[in-house]
């Protein structure tokens, strides 16, 4: 018979007859949760302390993305009448713009087309202030200074494409509508911006939903690069990618959201079933 010790990170588990061993582990670690020293030992210590949810390493690909247009129905018809105010009048991706926009694509798990994110760093520019020019300084060594805050970088996320093209559809278009109205600021009822949420989730125990650890929210987000496409006959086991980058007015981070997803975060199968039959209805929605 084997004795242990149930944790976040599975069961400790001692040898038959070590319950000398496993009353100390549990009186030092647990109960009394010691600080190490020479005599307890550290190893113990750290495994206790990595086993709380705080502590505990994340999964670096335990993430989502939501996309939330500031006024998704008037973005969405700036979209799709891409053709008749700012280019050619062969412009029509408006299939693949409604199949890509719904809510069984983006709401119930976040954008399921983002399959990568790039998040974009902080860095304060630094110079140097003392003696310059010919003198010499000697000895001394210049003191350092601020010279401002660099300008933000480009949020750059990754887009898998499928047969109804989320990024021809939705980002390439969009893009162009930037282009034309540029990102002055408007009411959100004329706003071609968007916010985009990255959440980093954690695990949370067993049968238990994940957790969100912390969220980088960019606010008034709008596409300004497609990358380009190769097409040849090689074969990829990977899925095809194509990169976007957008441009943002200010982003912020928070672990406010560190709680389980809440429940009427959850669409319904019946929900899903109902929105597809009302686009099939109006024609909005085709296989």
């Amino acid at each position: 018979m084997t004795n242990g010790i149930p944790t976040n990170c599975g069961n400790i588990d001692l040898a038959s007859g070590a319950n000398e061993r496993l009353n100390k582990f549990r009186t030092n670690h647990i109960d009394n949760a010691l600080q190490p020293d020479l005599l307890n030992g550290n190893i113990t210590y750290f495994h206790n302390t990595i086993c709380s949810w705080a502590y505990s390493v994340p999964l670096k690909f335990h993430w989502v993305i939501t996309i939330q247009a500031k006024n998704k129905n008037y973005l969405l018809k700036e979209i799709a009448g891409i053709n008749a105010k700012y280019e050619n009048k062969g412009w029509d991706m408006f299939n693949s713009a409604v199949a890509t926009t719904n809510p069984t694509v983006q709401d119930i798990i976040g954008c399921i087309f983002a399959q990568g994110v790039n998040v974009p760093g902080e860095n304060v520019n630094v110079d140097f202030a003392g003696v310059t020019g010919d003198g010499s300084n000697r000895g001394f060594i210049n003191a350092p200074i601020i010279n401002g805050r660099s300008n933000f970088e480009l949020l750059e996320i990754g887009f898998m494409e499928t047969n109804r093209s989320f990024v021809d559809g939705v980002l390439r278009p969009w893009s162009i509508v930037v282009a034309h109205k540029g990102l002055i600021a408007t009411e959100n009822e004329k706003s071609i911006k968007a916010d985009i949420i990255i959440h980093q989730l954690a695990r949370n125990g067993d049968d238990q939903r994940s957790r969100i650890r912390k969220s980088f929210v960019y606010e008034n987000c709008a596409p300004v690069f497609i990358a380009s496409d190769t097409l040849d006959y090689s074969s990829s086991s990977d899925f095809p990618k194509v990169q976007a980058k957008f441009a943002y007015s200010q982003y912020y981070v928070t672990d406010s959201f560190s709680k389980p997803v809440a429940s009427d975060t959850i669409i319904e199968p019946e929900t899903i079933k109902g929105f597809e039959t009302n686009l099939l209805k109006t024609g909005q929605l085709l296989a």
